[in-house]
Parts: structure tokens; sequence; C-alpha cells
């Protein structure tokens, strides 16, 4: 999926979020942290800037 949206990772985060809450409501017995981090916590993230 990086390679497929390579250009454009806002919309693999849109995307995913959407799978997130799909999941999220079919699988309620588990913890929304563990559903999060399983669909979009493996999504590079942009450095901090300390200002």
């Amino acid at each position: 999926m990086l390679e497929e949206y390579r250009r454009d990772r806002a919309a693999l985060g849109v995307y995913l979020a959407s799978c997130l809450a799909a999941a999220s409501d079919e699988l309620r017995r588990v913890p929304v942290s563990v559903l999060q981090q399983r669909f979009t916590g493996w999504l590079p993230r942009p450095p901090r800037h300390s200002f």
C-alpha cells in the first residue's frame, strides 16, 4: 500500500482511518488502541520539529 499511495500519503491515512472506523464498529471487543496500531500505527510519520 505504501507503494500504491507513495505520492499521496494523506489519502492513505484517510483510507486506513475509514477501515479502522469500520473495524471498530464490527470488533467491539478489541480495544480501539489495538485496532489503531494495526490499521494506522505502521504509517511513516514525518519527523517532529522542536521550536
